[in-house]
């Protein structure tokens, strides 16, 4: 969806309120309690004006002490007002000592505000946890969709801005629709109860109070279209310099080895003027619509003053009525102003919203089967298997066949799409044409949980977890044994290496393993692959980035780990595959090539162009 001001319309708005209200169902019972206690604490809030009016009949000296006003009125809000001061007297009154009556009116005022104040902070509590609650569901639900999706959604987006939108938009979307629905419905409370109470007193006062309003109404619906476009402006500046600061964090060692500071110094300085400058526009514009709002309803303020003064004076409308009436328009005006701020708030909230659905609406292009595999028996086939990336072919009419407790190997050049293989293995993307079938089974059709419990995958680059070696090389399981870890620590060279280390197994080695060196990363990550006791080990360019003597010591760990099981490499220098039983190379996206070490050197091909350039042959 394009979040622009030209697109993004009120029903799009409203269907996105509609599916927030999902994730508030969990919190029905919550909702319900911040609603009631929302509605008395408004009822306490308009209690507190209407003081106003038994003080001045004590300071006055008018209706409180010489009579009772008749409940009877022509206006039934008239009446009901009429019944409620009614009530207040009965409460207050003592006839024969006016000293009580006033004692009695401070203790009434006492305990009106305190009560006031008290469902305040109730209703607070409850809507504070029903918004945290709500944000929390849908920040898990987004984390979880964002876990789920497939390899090719992580291929297109900027992981910082992922990141952004899972916490900069769902913090956004809370703060501006959630939390803005909650205070709409609060202050919505407090104008209807103060609305009745100013129709009680006088309509027609009322009527020129509100005259106003269509001002406002226009103001909005001028403001939403600049509000939208700049609130969707401000949402991608963020997105944009969230980004630059998660690429600053994973390669500060570049950063800093090329004196690139001042260079990523002024690209994040340049997102975060762009922020800035979205920022000002939409609060300039968001301030000053009830501003502009405001100044109207004064002048209205003004007209009511002149109207009903005139009316107290030609007897028409007693004074306590008057001052009730201003003290309630006045009290009515903080509520209108933030509903007016809550609307024009909404747009932002509207923006991230969309951000937020779009990953909740991004298709799951590799989707589980239903059928089960818990080993492998025979051979994994890739039959006639072309796969493109959007329209770039990457391979064409691939034929491997990968035969249980054989070791292969996929050579060739980079770019020519070995890892791209191993991806299709492993099920990360489908393929565009053929199909990869195991044990006769296409793959497609297969859990894909299952399926790839059957592998242990050793990448170039290593991932490791700011956490302990133990919780590393267990990462995913769950109650194994210390023996068990051990073990394969030990058939991947790994033990002797971690037992040096101040807390062995539970030292912790920093974000992506950076207290270790890269050997003994890889090493971890055979350790990690061995535990899950795959059928297939995938080892991709597992030794490419590591020094002739950290090389050595992770191939003589593969080499361990390969003892019984099938083993599919993709490999860069050709001396870590020279015994694999069958070595496939590939150009341009095709097989070109396939044989042992020994038999591709005899036939003098690409092998042996790649073989003597590494070798100085």
């Amino acid at each position: 969806m394009d979040h622009t001001d030209k697109n993004f319309k009120a029903s799009d708005q409203f269907r996105l309120l509609k599916r927030i209200t999902i994730f508030v169902k969990p919190f029905t019972g919550l909702l319900f309690v911040a609603i009631l206690f929302n509605i008395i604490f408004s009822f306490f809030t308009a209690v507190s004006i209407t003081v106003i009016k038994p003080i001045i009949e004590i300071i006055t000296g008018s209706n409180l002490m010489t009579g009772r006003e008749s409940v009877q009125a022509a206006n039934p809000l008239e009446s009901l007002k009429n019944l409620f001061f009614q009530f207040i007297r009965d409460l207050i009154l003592n006839p024969k000592d006016m000293y009580s009556t006033i004692v009695n009116l401070c203790f009434f005022i006492i305990v009106v505000f305190l009560l006031k104040n008290f469902f305040k902070y109730i209703s607070s509590i409850a809507s504070v946890k029903l918004e945290e609650g709500v944000i929390k569901h849908i920040r898990d639900e987004l984390f979880k969709k964002i876990t789920s999706l497939s390899i090719e959604f992580f291929v297109k987006r900027q992981s910082g801005n992922v990141m952004s939108i899972l916490t900069n938009d769902v913090a956004v979307l809370n703060s501006s629709t959630v939390a803005v629905f909650n205070g709409f419905l609060r202050e919505s409370i407090q104008v209807i109860l103060f609305l009745i109470l100013l129709l009680s007193v006088s309509t027609e006062l009322t009527l020129i109070a509100f005259s106003t309003s269509f001002i406002s109404l226009i103001l909005i619906r001028i403001g939403m279209k600049y509000l939208r476009r700049y609130a969707s402006r401000m949402q991608t500046a963020m997105a944009d310099y969230t980004s630059v600061l998660q690429e600053t964090l994973s390669g500060i060692r570049i950063i800093k080895g090329y004196n690139a500071e001042e260079k990523i110094n002024e690209k994040f300085l340049v997102q975060t003027s762009r922020y800035v400058r979205s920022s000002v526009k939409y609060n300039k514009i968001i301030s000053l619509i009830p501003s502009i709002n405001e100044i109207f309803a004064i002048l209205a303020l003004s007209v009511v003053f002149f109207v009903g003064g005139s009316k107290v004076i030609s007897g028409k409308l007693p004074g306590d009525e008057l001052m009730l009436f201003l003290a309630s328009l006045f009290a009515i005006m903080s509520p209108i102003s933030t509903i007016l701020h809550n609307i024009s708030q909404f747009q932002r909230g509207a923006v991230a919203t969309g951000r937020v659905f779009e990953i909740f609406d991004y298709p799951q292009i590799v989707i589980s089967g239903t059928n089960k595999i818990t080993k492998f028996n025979n051979e994994i086939v890739f039959d006639n298997v072309s796969f493109a990336y959007n329209t770039n072919l990457v391979l064409e009419g691939v034929n491997i066949e990968i035969e249980k407790g054989s070791k292969i190997a996929i050579v060739g050049q980079s770019g020519s799409g070995k890892s791209t293989i191993l991806d299709l293995l492993i099920r990360f993307y489908d393929p565009t044409k053929g199909k990869i079938l195991i044990d006769g089974k296409d793959i497609k059709y297969l859990n894909l949980q299952q399926y790839r419990s059957l592998f242990g995958i050793v990448s170039q680059e290593t991932i490791l977890f700011n956490d302990t070696i133990a919780n590393n090389i267990t990462f995913g399981l769950k109650d194994i044994s210390e023996e068990k870890i051990k073990e394969v620590a030990k058939i991947s060279n790994s033990y002797d290496f971690i037992m040096k280390l101040p807390n062995g197994f539970n030292t912790k080695i920093g974000d992506r393993g950076i207290m270790l060196s890269g050997g003994e990363r890889q090493r971890i990550a055979i350790a990690r692959a061995l535990l899950r006791e795959p059928y297939i080990l995938v080892f991709d360019e597992a030794t490419s980035s590591l020094d002739a003597e950290s090389e050595k010591i992770v191939q003589e760990a593969i080499n361990q780990s390969l003892r019984s099981r099938t083993a599919v490499i993709v490999a860069h220098r050709l001396s870590t595959i020279s015994d694999c039983d069958k070595i496939f190379v590939i150009d341009k996206g095709k097989i070109v090539e396939i044989g042992s070490h020994k038999e591709l050197i005899e036939y003098g091909g690409i092998y042996k162009k790649l073989y003597e350039i590494q070798f100085n042959k």
